[in-house]
């Protein structure tokens, strides 16, 4: 602390304190899929199957969405991603999505109001409104008011706020006006008064409001007391948008007299037009697009979500088996690609892919053969679940997903998520022999394999790169990881004076780390300088790169890789040779 020692200003110099690097949580994936209720082209959070259907709606019954959520909760995960896919543009003839609409009438007979289903989809043409006169009170003037008056002095204030409609009106004239100011007792209102109204009369105060309600099958909101004015704290628009997890409404505003300008009533009003999207999917749905804040779709719209690191494409395969514009298996690959772009692009986000349905080994092969990077895996064969009491064949991923987050929190991203029994499944759509298994292991598609005392495993840790340096997969996502840690616990650098002063610093917080990274077994060596390195000195930062305004730093990691093989030689010591030995 400054040392006081007569009045006057002292300076007390504090040092920044910069918070150390940690590492992130992962295993966080997204599900791309199929639903008929949810936000579109928005990844939504999800922490249970039934929380999903809260959002999403029962799962459909020619989907994979419902099981592969399935499968990631029943095998260890705890926090994913849903985002929902479907057309919403389209040439003439095709199905694209769209929400129920229903235009309010006001009594004028001129449009007031629309109301629409919170999303797109069939769901929304069986919602029902229902629009009711809101409860009535009055109060009445205390003080005479004169013509063009624009403020009134009222008895009670009681269920007026700014922006209440109000009807002034003794036993031969009345005035419609909304009030604009509230202060005490007095009300500031507009328009002004046309003529003279007496307190003696008596002239009555009376505030109109409305009431909404909309159903849903068993699920019902009530919205009371709102208003058409914007300034009005139950301003429509405002109230049910905010609060709805049903409908979204939007004033029309029309040039009615404000004696007529409420809705009309009406009861058990559906909404229509509300259309799925489904029939006319295509490849370019699932890929999407990134035109900036406001208009992003599909996977080039996963740029607001950056805690997601995994990618899952189950309903890739329902698209591909039951929407008209998929044609061939080529389509599949177009969105397998643009996935793995993605995460390439990213850097610090993996696919988890499947194989199209009805593969038998030798096709899984020549699938595998399509791809090359270190961003994704191939996982096989389709998995058998339970529905309803029915056995039904799936894609994998859903449940890989599950053992990849659960991996990751209970060993660490370090750990390959392999040799983990898969929950959740009675079997496997196929059945491969050792020498399958072999191959396909080799090539790099991850298989699962029935085991007669250790149930039903994930047997399989490989990436779909030809590099071997990129061979595993929890060597690329721990990389991945790192690499993304280090880049946002820097950024408080940018714009600091380039000298050796920075260098230092950046040095100390990035060996910190690393060596925390190393105690917890995510990095391999017995010592540190075996683990990693930290280069950041003249030698990485020549005086040309300082006049661009760059820092260079170079960084070495030894990341630990799994076993794949264990070889153990024996040998058999027959007793005449031993004693042959002896003598």
């Amino acid at each position: 602390m400054a040392e006081v020692r007569a009045p006057g200003v002292y300076f007390q110099p504090s040092e920044q304190r910069i918070p150390p690097l940690k590492l992130r949580e992962t295993g966080r994936p997204v599900f791309f899929g199929i639903t008929r209720r949810g936000p579109l082209d928005r990844a939504v959070r999800v922490t249970s199957f039934d929380r999903f259907v809260e959002l999403f709606g029962e799962p459909l019954t020619d989907g994979y969405l419902g099981a592969s959520l399935r499968g990631f909760f029943d095998n260890g995960g705890e926090t994913c991603f849903v985002q929902r896919v479907a057309r919403v543009h389209g040439a003439p003839g095709e199905s694209v999505a769209a929400s129920a609409t229903r235009v309010l009438l006001d009594r004028a007979g001129q449009p007031t109001l629309t109301v629409s289903a919170q999303d797109p989809g069939t769901w929304g043409n069986e919602l029902r409104i229902t629009v009711r006169a809101g409860a009535r009170s009055q109060t009445f003037l205390t003080r005479d008011a004169d013509a063009g008056a624009a403020n009134i002095q009222v008895k009670s204030t009681h269920a007026v706020t700014v922006g209440t409609l109000v009807r002034v009106h003794d036993d031969g004239v009345e005035h419609w006006a909304a009030v604009t100011r509230v202060d005490g007792k007095v009300l500031a209102i507009d328009p002004p008064l046309p003529s003279r109204f007496a307190s003696a009369a008596p002239t009555y105060v009376e505030p109109h409001a409305f009431d909404l309600e909309i159903r849903w099958y068993e699920k019902s909101e009530r919205f009371e007391q709102l208003s058409l004015f914007g300034a009005s704290p139950t301003y429509v628009e405002r109230v049910i948008n905010e609060r709805s997890r049903l409908i979204r409404v939007a004033a029309l505003r029309p040039d009615t007299p404000r004696a007529l300008c409420l809705p009309m009533e009406v009861a058990g009003l559906a909404l229509a037009g509300g259309a799925d999207g489904l029939e006319d999917l295509g490849p370019e749905d699932f890929i999407g697009h990134d035109h900036g804040p406001g208009d992003r779709r599909g996977i080039e719209g996963l740029v607001e979500a950056p805690e997601i690191d995994l990618l899952v494409l189950p309903d890739l395969m329902a698209a591909f088996e039951r929407s008209r514009r998929f044609h061939t298996l080529r389509d599949i690959e177009v969105v397998q690609d643009a996935a793995i772009a993605h995460c390439e692009r990213s850097r610090c986000r993996f696919a988890l892919l499947d194989l199209p349905p009805g593969c038998d080994h030798e096709e899984a092969l020549r699938w595998r053969r399509q791809y090359d990077s270190a961003h994704a895996a191939l996982y096989f064969p389709w998995v058998v679940v339970l529905e309803g009491g029915r056995r039904r064949t799936v894609p994998p991923s859903g449940h890989v997903a599950g053992i990849v987050a659960r991996s990751d929190r209970d060993f660490g991203v370090h750990k390959a998520p392999a040799n983990e029994v898969v929950e959740g499944i009675v079997d496997l759509a196929l059945l491969l022999q050792d020498g399958h298994l072999a191959t396909l292991n080799d090539a790099g598609v991850n298989c699962m394999r029935p085991f007669a005392a250790r149930g039903l495993r994930l047997w399989g840790a490989r990436t779909v790169s030809s590099d071997a340096e990129w061979r595993f997969v929890n060597v690329r996502r721990t990389i991945s990881t790192i690499s993304a840690d280090i880049e946002d616990g820097t950024q408080w650098a940018v714009f600091e004076p380039n000298d050796r002063r920075l260098w230092k610093r950046l040095t100390r917080l990035v060996i910190a780390y690393l060596a925390e990274l190393r105690e917890r077994g995510v990095l391999a060596g017995e010592t540190p300088e075996q683990a990693f390195f930290v280069q950041c000195d003249d030698e990485t930062n020549p005086p040309d790169s300082l006049d661009r305004g760059m820092l260079v730093a170079r960084i070495g990691l030894a990341v630990t890789r799994p076993v794949e093989f264990i070889v153990f030689r024996l040998s058999q010591r027959l007793e005449d040779q031993a004693q042959d030995e002896e003598e």
